[in-house]
């Protein structure tokens, strides 16, 4: 039986067989992240796709300058899924556990395996990379806004990220400084 984690993003993304669920479910498993484990970097080819099952990570990358910039934060139930490791090409990203965590894995070469056995699978693929972009272009659509505007998005739509994250770490996801941040933080 498919976990309950599981269950909801499939109910997300689409109505599936019980046939194609069982095959899916043989093919998950669950791994452990401790804190602050690199589970993708840069150059590297993504093997597998994650649900975060419990726990917290991040996508960060350096630029020139050797800056850190956090480009999305991931919680319990939210799916760890790339187009670079989808397409098997190298990834332009760290992704990190914050906290030790339980992840359910999935291989890309299992995916898509499944989809030729199961057309169903298209769904889902198509769900998740609809979701990563959607998630893309919110957060492009949160770097246009005043700095004042970037916190309070962030605020209303996943204010557990304050809870979970240094400062620095949400100070570079929303491009602001720390300081920034720390303002706008003790208004509230």
């Amino acid at each position: 039986m498919l976990n309950y984690t599981v269950t909801q993003v499939l109910g997300s993304a689409g109505h599936f067989s019980e046939e194609f669920q069982g095959a899916l479910e043989k093919q998950l498993h669950i791994e452990t992240y401790k804190s602050k484990q690199i589970i993708h970097a840069p150059g590297q080819v993504e093997a597998s796709l994650y649900l975060v099952d419990k726990g917290f990570a991040r996508s960060y990358y350096y630029d020139r300058k050797g800056n850190e910039h956090t480009v999305r934060f991931y919680s319990t139930g939210e799916l760890i899924f790339s187009h670079e490791g989808y397409y098997r090409v190298p990834s332009f990203y760290y992704t990190e556990f914050m906290e030790t965590s339980d992840a359910i894995a999935l291989s890309y070469n299992d995916l898509n395996d499944l989809q030729k056995k199961f057309p169903e699978t298209s769904a889902l693929i198509r769900f998740a990379l609809l979701k990563n972009r959607k998630e893309e272009y919110e957060r492009q659509n949160i770097l246009a806004l005043p700095a004042n505007e970037r916190y309070d998005r962030l605020m209303e739509h996943n204010h557990a990220i304050f809870q979970k994250s240094p400062a620095k770490f949400i100070a570079s996801y929303l491009n602001m400084s720390r300081e920034t941040l720390a303002r706008l933080m003790g208004k509230q």
